[in-house]
């Protein structure tokens, strides 16, 4: 078992630098300059050019992927080109609301499931058997970012229960209309 786990995790290596090729290809291939998308359609050519030589675009293709994969080994993803902020320092304040979402997820899914799991056991054959059967067989079919976007179009557009995007701060002050 060890030495499949070896070959496994050695296999990986060129699986993931494969990977890391073909991704850092297709951000080149995406058209447009990402140094006019940061500068603006209005900038100069000189500024153009050291904003280029800063971001090491003028570079040699082989010598822009070294230096992108040892950034990427060390935890660097760089400055975001629209919020001119770090990539890393975005991702961990967009993870508190994720991970919120996955532990909420699973204790409804669990405490849902579950539920109806017991109640269809009692009733074998039953309507409520069934329905519990083609229900779960409907949400292991449905794409999840479909299920998404008739779940956001029935709660929050139609039934205005929640909102369509966005999350409220936990630290959120409510000035209550009621008792």
């Amino acid at each position: 078992m060890t030495q499949y786990i070896a070959r496994r995790l050695i296999a990986l290596i060129p699986v993931m630098l494969g990977v890391s090729l073909v991704v850092f290809m297709l951000i080149r291939l995406i058209p447009g300059d990402p140094v006019i998308v940061m500068l603006g359609e209005r900038a100069r050519p000189e500024d153009i050019e050291r904003v280029r030589e800063e971001m090491g675009f003028n570079r040699p293709i082989y010598v822009q992927y070294a230096e992108w994969m040892g950034r990427i080994m060390r935890g660097d993803l760089g400055t975001s080109i629209i919020n001119r902020t770090e990539v890393m320092d975005e991702l961990k304040y967009r993870l508190s609301a994720t991970i919120e979402m996955i532990v909420a997820g699973m204790i409804i899914g669990v405490i849902i499931g579950v539920s109806i799991g017991i109640i269809s056991a009692l009733r074998r054959n039953s309507w409520i058997d069934l329905t519990a059967t083609f229900g779960a067989l409907i949400g292991v079919s449905m794409p999840i970012y479909w299920l998404a976007l008739i779940l956001i179009y029935a709660l929050a557009v139609n039934r205005q229960i929640l909102p369509p995007s966005a999350r409220l701060d936990a630290n959120l002050n409510v000035t209550r209309h009621t008792g």
